[in-house]
Formats: C-alpha cells, sequence, structure tokens
C-alpha cells in the first residue's frame, strides 16, 4: 500500500509542476522542500506512467555539469466525461486534465420526466463521449445537476425541473460504466470551474450566481466549495425579498426565480402574447415598457438577494452566469450593480465586484473535471 507520505510529495510535485508550466527536478525539489533523490525516484515513475514527459534541456550551470532537463505535465494523460444536466439541454463533454474541452454535443432534456428517461439519456451521451476518447484513457465521470445533492452518499434530493426526487444517478452509472462518478450541483461546479482557469482564478472567496431556468449559487470559502450540512448551501433562488408579496409557500421554483428565471419570464412572455421564448422576450426591451418594467423588477431582486449574499460572505468577487445571467450581463448588470451600490455598506462595495463569468457555457463541466481530478487522479497515479 502507497504511504500517505509518498502521495502527499506525488501530490507536491505534480502541483508545482503544473503552476509552474515547466521545471526541472532541482527546482522541484526546491519548490516542493522534497529531497533531489525522491524528486527523481517519483519523477521516474510518473515519466513511466505517461503522467508528465521531457520537454527540453535548459542552460547548463554556470559552475558547469549537465544541462537540466525540463519536465511539463501531460494534461491528455486521462480525460474527464463531464456532462452539465440543465432544464431544457444536456451538454457532454471529453475535457483533458488542464481544463481543454476535446469534444463536446447538446442534447435537449425539455420534456424528461421520470427516471428512465434521464438515466437513458445521461448513458446515451456518457456512451458517446467514450467512444470518442475510448473507455481505459477515461479517469472518471463528472456529472453536474440542476438539484440538490447529498455530498456523502451522492444522492440527488431534488431536480425541481424535472420534478424528480431521491435519485441515485452515481450508482447507476458506476454500474453501467464501471467508471467511478463524482456527482454535484450544476452552479456548484460552475463556482468550481471558474475559480480554477475561469474569471475567478487565484481568488479564494468566490460566489456564482447563475440565472438560467432557474437560479442558483455556488459558494468558494478559501477556496474550497461550500456546500453545507446537506448539499443546499447557495439555494439563493429561495431567498425572501418582499415578504409582503411572497408570504405565500410556494413550492417548486423559489421565490427569487418567481421575479427573474427563465422559468418565470417564460410565464410571462405566454401572459402577454410574446409566447415562451426568453430570447423574444430580452428582444422587446427597448420598444416594450411592460418588459422594460418586468425586467428592472427582476433584476432588483436578484440585486437585493446578491447584497445579503455578500454581507454575509464578504467575498472577493460576485460572478454572474447562466443561461440568462452570462447572455443578458449588460442589461442586467447596471441594475444590480446600481442596487449593490445603494445596499451595501460602503465599505463592502466595490466597482469590479460584479462581473461576468469567463467559461460560459462550460463552466460546469469544467468545474467537474477538477473535481473528478481532485478526488481520483492522484490514487490512479499511485495504485
Amino acid at each position: 500500500m502507497v504511504s500517505r507520505i509518498y502521495k502527499w510529495k506525488v501530490e507536491k510535485i505534480l502541483q508545482s509542476l503544473r503552476r509552474l508550466r515547466r521545471a526541472s527536478q532541482a527546482q522541484l525539489s526546491r519548490f516542493t522542500g522534497v529531497s533531489k533523490p525522491e524528486v527523481s525516484s517519483i519523477v521516474h515513475m510518473l515519466l513511466d506512467k505517461g503522467v508528465i514527459k521531457e520537454v527540453g534541456l535548459g542552460e547548463s550551470p554556470k559552475q558547469g555539469g549537465r544541462k537540466p532537463t525540463y519536465l511539463s505535465f501531460v494534461s491528455t494523460y486521462k480525460y474527464v466525461v463531464a456532462v452539465d444536466v440543465g432544464g431544457t439541454k444536456i451538454l457532454s463533454s471529453v475535457v483533458d486534465l488542464d481544463g481543454n474541452i476535446v469534444y463536446h454535443d447538446i442534447s435537449l432534456s425539455r420534456g424528461i420526466k421520470d427516471r428512465d428517461a434521464l438515466l437513458e439519456r445521461l448513458e446515451e451521451v456518457v456512451r458517446d463521449c467514450l467512444d470518442r476518447v475510448g473507455h481505459e484513457n477515461v479517469l472518471g465521470i463528472g456529472l453536474g445537476v440542476p438539484g440538490t445533492v447529498d455530498e456523502v452518499s451522492g444522492l440527488v434530493r431534488h431536480l425541481p425541473a424535472f420534478g424528480l426526487t431521491d435519485l441515485d444517478l452515481r450508482y447507476e452509472l458506476e454500474w453501467k460504466f464501471h467508471l467511478p462518478v463524482v456527482i454535484g450541483n450544476d452552479v456548484t461546479f460552475g463556482a468550481l470551474g471558474e475559480s480554477w482557469i475561469g474569471a475567478a482564478k487565484e481568488l479564494k472567496n468566490v460566489i456564482l450566481v447563475s440565472v438560467g431556468t432557474g437560479i442558483g449559487a455556488g459558494i468558494v470559502i478559501d477556496g474550497r466549495i461550500y456546500t453545507g450540512l446537506r448539499g443546499n448551501a447557495g439555494e439563493i433562488g429561495e431567498m425572501v425579498t418582499d415578504w409582503s408579496k411572497e408570504s405565500v409557500k410556494k413550492y417548486g421554483f423559489g421565490r427569487i426565480e418567481e421575479w427573474l428565471s427563465g422559468y418565470s419570464l417564460e410565464k410571462f412572455g405566454a401572459k402577454i402574447g410574446i409566447g415562451e421564448d426568453v430570447i423574444a422576450l430580452f428582444e422587446r426591451l427597448p420598444t416594450s415598457k411592460e418588459v422594460s418594467d418586468r425586467v428592472k423588477e427582476g433584476a432588483i431582486h436578484l440585486g437585493l438577494a446578491i447584497a445579503n449574499a455578500v454581507v454575509l460572505l464578504d467575498p472577493d468577487k460576485v460572478l454572474l452566469a447562466g443561461g440568462i445571467g452570462y447572455n443578458q450581463y449588460d442589461v442586467l448588470y447596471p441594475q444590480i450593480d446600481e442596487v449593490l451600490r445603494e445596499v451595501l455598506p460602503s465599505e463592502m462595495y466595490r466597482e469590479d465586484l460584479l462581473s461576468k463569468a469567463l467559461l460560459e457555457p462550460y463552466s460546469v463541466v469544467i468545474g467537474a473535471t477538477y473535481s473528478v481530478e481532485n478526488a481520483l487522479l492522484l490514487d490512479a497515479i499511485c495504485e
């Protein structure tokens, strides 16, 4: 059995090498504090497994001697099959270990209303991805879902977009494909992706608010995803911003989602004769006061919810993402920023506090990839 100390040393070497992009064994020893003989042994193991590669020679040392050989991480050592399950579509992808999308496909999910239909669709998209790169080259499967996930058991407690509860998707997919599955809330994975290589790269405290079919938030605290006791952290769509109008208990979608979400805007569009087309609704903004007032009102309530979250967590950055949050950022930002400016204490407001997410529409699959790596890569290398 591989010792924890050995695995820790392998991890430190890989982290340093990925951060530096390329380095010699001597540099890795200096950066990690691992002795040169141990670095040499681990490097040979990693080279044999194809985890790293030699990428050329450096300059000869001033005191003479052999030129150092530079090393770099092989991002295609393994791939991750990452799937973003949305309320209207499913994005399936093959992602390398640096977060690069090497294949992706989109299929419709609207109309899925039972467990078997959802599983059948997921099996189809995962199988397609595995066929692209080969089962043996895949580290694991990452699955982001628009609902509440029990972090320990992996059980999906609630999927409001599909009207489903208590789904053990992890077990079903592991049994079907004989690969480990990491499952999590889609917005939580989105926040992780943006913190890894996106708009919040190298920031330790981040809130990502996704406005799509519903509204949710992913929370990163001290560089780690925060999910709460039962995986419910980040359910910003449930916040109350006007109790006089929201005191009547609603089921399914939350109170903020009644103000501004794909779900509520589709209902509003149908009511005023535009139809259930959110894009067409936003196209009416310049010419329809009714539409403009409705979107403005929704943005105010979302801004209040974000302000509440900022006061509670004091993040480095708040990112706006999702089909509506990302694509309509320029429409929503001025109103949300105005609310933040008025509501937040002066020492907490910053002009750069709210930003547009960078990785859409891939933030969820990139975050799922990062989560799979954290859970599985070191064990796969050291086994």
